[in-house]
């Protein structure tokens, strides 16, 4: 549907239309797969919704449009990113509304409330409510206006837990940051330390060097450490 070649196009689109004339309804029963297939090949946006919109022109049926909007619905908890959620939102909020498809949407909204504070996923949802505030033939005023309250409501909520996860993951990005530092310092003051006794170390062998050429005694190589400094005086002493 989306070939660079024109003939290839035109043929994919004269396929589904057979397919939509076949009394078994294949393209209505085949599509909630289709819908998940294309939206884990990580499609642009705007590619995978021209061809849903094409696809999902083919349900008429008002039977259909209610049963697919429940398969749909369905899906949101087996989706592994907020994309596919907005991809399954973007198809429901193609399909025609009547009573059924609002009572349906209210009684599954626990399925897709996490998913509605990404921006995409609530403007489609709330499309839906208004194509049925729009639809004269409706007698389901008090549930519309229940679905719209029930989406406004998990939309500013669902956002407000975004960003406290987001600010939450920031904290503990700093703390982890704060306590590397810590055990940084503490490796520099440790080094500075030795670097003291060594320095303390050395002193004192100047000072040693420094009274034996007083006393007209040879001065003594620097020792390598502490212990190689001990077993030269202790060699010095015994020569002299």
């Amino acid at each position: 549907l989306q070939d660079n070649e024109p003939r290839i196009r035109d043929m994919a689109r004269l396929l589904f239309h057979e397919l939509s004339k076949r009394t078994n309804s294949p393209i209505y029963n085949l599509l909630p797969d289709i819908v998940s297939q294309l939206s884990q090949l990580h499609l642009k946006q705007e590619v995978f919704r021209e061809i849903m919109l094409f696809l999902m022109s083919f349900i008429k049926k008002e039977r259909q449009n209610e049963m697919l909007m429940e398969k749909l619905i369905q899906r949101f908890p087996k989706c592994t990113s907020i994309n596919q959620k907005a991809d399954l939102a973007y198809c429901i909020a193609q399909l025609k509304v009547n009573d059924k498809s609002i009572k349906c949407l209210n009684d599954t909204f626990k399925l897709y409330k996490d998913a509605l504070f990404d921006e995409d996923v609530l403007k489609n949802f709330m499309n839906v409510v208004n194509k049925a505030k729009k639809n004269t033939k409706l007698d389901t005023k008090d549930a519309i206006e229940e679905l719209e309250s029930k989406l406004a409501d998990a939309g500013v909520a669902g956002l407000d837990n975004e960003r406290a996860d987001a600010q939450a993951k920031k904290a503990k990005k700093r703390a982890a940051k704060r306590k590397a530092q810590k055990k940084e310092w503490k490796e520099d003051e440790e080094e500075s330390s030795d670097d003291d006794e060594e320095e303390v170390d050395e002193m004192e062998f100047n000072a040693s060097d420094s009274e034996n050429i007083a006393n007209n005694k040879p001065v003594r190589q620097k020792a390598s450490s502490t212990k190689g400094l001990r077993t030269r005086r202790s060699r010095t002493r015994a020569r002299a």
